[in-house]
């Protein structure tokens, strides 16, 4: 299988790299990644300015690209000027696997699912992968990868406008419960930001769990240590307020 791993850690994250030679022992890997850190920049494109890539040599048998862009970029980039040939098309996106979980309603900010979303964008099936950011390493994330891609890949729409969100929390084996698939589920932030000497303003965040998760939710499956899998439709209709207004005059 032709695979293509994009991140928002940056090109030198373990989390990639990882899973990228992992992956590579059985199929046709290639990495396109930021060349830097860009967590929290959602489904953001360069669109007046200049994106540039570099093929760096960091990985055997892993042909590996830093993008001076944003995770999305990666894969535009990736689809447009590096795997521009047919047999190279990725047949799966893989995003991650990202240091720090994307839960709920952090998929609106994360560069990470968006990565992933905008591989639906193009049609292809792809997977966004996360894990606890306390985690030292990313070998219990890579392992579960290994066993469980073709079959997600298989469980992924034709049209490949759903995603797959993975969130892998901390603990040893033992410690995690098990494997659940789970709707998103919300959550809340109390935020502060906080005035830095010469530099400005920097947000500090506090999780709050909300009142309207369920048992049936990431959120709360994560907290009970589950491993949980959300399917994410990449569509913003809502067809049931349509569906009541559409006769409407207004």
């Amino acid at each position: 299988m032709n695979i293509l791993l994009v991140n928002d850690d940056g090109i030198y994250s373990s989390g990639i790299l990882t899973l990228a030679q992992a992956l590579s022992m059985e199929n046709n890997v290639t990495v396109v990644a930021p060349q830097r850190q860009m967590s929290g920049t959602g489904h953001s494109f360069t669109l007046y300015g200049y994106v540039n890539f570099v093929e760096l040599n960091i990985l055997e048998n892993v042909r590996c690209f830093a993008v001076n862009g944003t995770p999305a970029d990666c894969v535009k980039i990736a689809l447009n000027l590096i795997l521009t040939e047919r047999e190279d098309l990725p047949h799966l996106i893989i995003s991650g696997i990202n240091k720090g979980f994307n839960l709920g309603t952090d998929i609106i900010y994360s560069g990470t699912v968006n990565a992933a979303l905008e591989g639906a964008v193009h049609n292809v099936k792809s997977i966004a992968v996360s894990q606890e950011y306390t985690l030292e390493n990313f070998d219990y994330a890579t392992d579960f990868i290994l066993n469980n891609y073709e079959k997600l890949y298989d469980m992924i729409p034709e049209d490949a406008q759903t995603i797959v969100n993975i969130n892998i929390p901390a603990g040893n084996e033992s410690e995690i419960a098990g494997v659940r698939f789970a709707k998103l589920g919300v959550k809340s932030y109390q935020e502060n930001y906080r005035y830095e000497d010469m530099l400005g303003y920097r947000v500090h965040c506090r999780m709050i769990l909300s009142e309207n998760t369920t048992q049936e939710d990431d959120v709360c499956l994560y907290e009970q240590k589950f491993i949980t899998i959300s399917f994410v439709k990449n569509d913003w209709n809502n067809y049931d307020l349509y569906e009541k207004l559409k006769g409407m005059k207004i």
